[in-house]
């Protein structure tokens, strides 16, 4: 695990307009040396292409020193979070909602006043397939996902008991339903008579056979799967 780690590669993508001013540089600067000091091997960009971002790194790191993003993401940036780590740094205060960048896919942000201690620790959770984002957004974006669903699945009952996903177990199956309603691995496990540990193991097997990280990740992928249900079957 550890020699995966430390072989991890990083995409640097910043802007060439700006890199030149003093201020900037000295923000870059800083926090690629972090990098390093986590072992990332840094490819460093001056600007970005199409043939760049198609490009294949371990986390795309993105520079927003001089950026503004305040109307809309770069669409072309949303498809590179969808399908790889991405990660913004030298982000101002109040830039961006987090929430929106989590409920998009992005892996975490680092802002220009963050302290050192706080971006080496924020790196190295990103390099071990955490998110780093505020608690408070975290819980944001798992309170809006849950009543999205929840939402969802009074559509779906009343047209079938629960909703069953073939690649899962049967108890697989009604963890991911408890999940998805927000019970914690405590409750799920007093619910179901089974000890924290088991339901570890199982939320644990859910997240690899449906490529999900965390319980936000499940939860989109719940909600993305339900779309699909054939209103036909029972």
């Amino acid at each position: 695990m550890n020699s995966k780690l430390a072989s991890m590669n990083a995409k640097v993508l910043t802007s060439n307009d700006t890199i030149q001013n003093n201020s900037h540089k000295v923000a870059l600067d800083s926090f690629v040396s972090l990098m390093k000091v986590c072992s990332l091997n840094i490819t460093l960009q001056s600007r970005h292409s199409e043939q760049q971002l198609n490009e294949y790194y371990d986390i795309y790191f993105i520079d927003l020193f001089h950026c503004d993003w305040s109307e809309a993401i770069p669409n072309n940036i949303l498809q590179l979070a969808k399908h790889n780590k991405v990660v913004l740094f030298n982000v101002h205060n109040e830039q961006l909602c987090e929430r929106q960048l989590l409920l998009s896919g992005f892996q975490g942000i680092f802002y220009l006043s963050d302290r050192s201690d706080i971006i080496l620790k924020g790196l190295n959770e990103v390099k071990n397939n955490e998110r780093w984002f505020k608690r408070s957004s975290m819980n944001q974006a798992f309170s809006y996902l849950l009543k999205k669903n929840k939402s969802s699945i009074s559509t779906l009952d009343k047209l079938t008991d629960k909703v069953i996903f073939p690649t899962l177990t049967k108890r697989e199956n009604t963890i991911i339903d408890l999940v998805t309603k927000g019970s914690k691995n405590h409750e799920i496990a007093d619910q179901l008579n089974i000890s924290t540990n088991t339901v570890k193991t199982h939320i644990y097997s859910i997240f690899r056979k449906t490529n999900s990280r965390n319980r936000i990740e499940l939860i989109t992928w719940s909600l993305q799967s339900t779309k699909h249900i054939d209103p036909t079957l029972n």
